[in-house]
C-alpha cells in the first residue's frame, strides 16, 4: 500500500518538504491497510481457521470474533483522523474522491451482495480499481502528474501476479467453504498456467514500455525456474519456502528505493 502511494512521486523531491505528504503517507500504512485487511479477515472467518499458514506476521492474523468485532470502529477513526488534518492542510476535498472510491472497492470485494472475492474473476478488476485508487489519492494530495501508461501496466500485472499467488497458495481451503475464486474455478494447473502467462506480460512490458533491463531479467530468470521446477530439475524443499518469500520480498523493497529515486515505473 505504501509503494502505491510512493511510486507515482517518484523523483519529485519536492513534495518531501511538504505537510500533506507525510499526512498521505501515514493513511497508506496503518489506516488503509486496516480497512482493506480488516474487512477481508471480517468476511473470511471461515476460511482463515483453515489457513495454516496464518496467525503471524508474514502471512497475516488468525483472528477471533471478538477481536473482529473491535474493527470497525478501529477502522473508522484510523481512517477519518487523518482525512480530517489532510483537508484541513490542503483547503481541498478532491482527494477524498479516491479514498471514497478504494472503500467502495473494498465494499464490493468483501461484503454481499456482491462480495466479488468470492466470485472469481470479478476480484481482479475489483481489486486492480482499489489499489489504482491509493495512486491516484497520491497524484491528487502531492499534485504530481499520473504516471505513464508503462508504469501502470507493470503494477496492475504484478498486482493481478499476486492476487493469484495468494489464491493458489488458498486454493483447496477457499474450495472447502465454497469461496470461488479465479484459481478455485479453474483449477490448480491452469492457475499455474495463468501465473506464468502474467510473468511473461510482466517481462515483456518491463522491457518494451518500462525500458528496466533490472526488471526484466529478474521476470525472465522467474520463467526459467518456473519451467525448470515444473520439470523437476529444480526441487526446493518445502522449508525453505519461507525463507525465499522474504528474501524475494527484500529484494523487491530494495529496488523500490531505486525506481522511485530514477522514475524507471513513473
Amino acid at each position: 500500500m505504501v509503494w502505491l502511494y510512493l511510486w507515482p512521486t517518484g523523483g519529485h523531491w519536492n513534495v518531501l518538504q511538504t505537510f500533506p505528504f507525510y499526512i498521505g503517507l501515514l493513511s497508506c500504512t496503518l489506516p488503509f491497510n486496516l480497512l482493506m485487511f480488516g474487512m477481508n479477515d471480517m468476511v473470511d472467518f471461515d476460511v482463515d481457521q483453515l489457513h495454516a499458514r496464518k496467525g503471524n506476521y508474514t502471512w497475516g492474523a488468525r483472528a477471533s470474533k471478538l477481536e473482529l468485532a473491535q474493527l470497525p470502529l478501529m477502522m473508522a477513526i484510523s481512517n477519518l483522523c487523518p482525512m480530517v488534518i489532510l483537508v484541513a492542510a490542503t483547503g481541498h476535498m478532491s482527494s477524498l474522491i479516491w479514498v471514497l472510491g478504494f472503500f467502495l472497492c473494498n465494499i464490493t470485494y468483501n461484503l454481499p451482495p456482491m462480495a466479488v472475492a468470492r466470485k472469481g474473476p470479478w476480484e481482479f478488476p475489483c481489486m486492480l480499481l482499489g489499489i489504482s485508487c491509493i495512486t491516484m489519492f497520491s497524484c491528487d494530495v502531492n499534485n504530481v502528474p499520473t504516471p505513464s501508461i508503462g508504469g501502470w501496466m507493470f503494477h496492475w500485472l504484478a498486482m493481478a501476479r499476486g492476487q493469484l499467488f495468494g489464491e493458489i497458495l488458498d486454493i483447496e481451503d477457499d474450495a472447502q467453504v465454497g469461496k470461488n475464486t479465479t484459481a478455485v474455478k479453474i483449477g490448480g494447473m491452469r492457475s499455474q498456467q495463468l501465473m506464468f502467462a502474467l510473468t511473461v506480460c510482466l517481462a515483456l512490458v518491463s522491457y518494451i514500455l518500462v525500458g528496466s533491463v533490472v526488471l526484466t531479467v529478474y521476470y525472465v530468470v522467474d520463467m526459467v525456474l518456473s519451467v525448470f521446477s515444473r520439470k523437476g530439475v529444480v526441487v526446493v524443499p518445502e522449508k525453505y519456502t519461507l525463507l525465499i518469500f522474504k528474501a524475494r520480498s527484500a529484494l523487491g523493497v530494495s529496488y523500490m528505493f531505486f525506481a522511485w529515486c530514477s522514475q524507471v515505473l513513473a
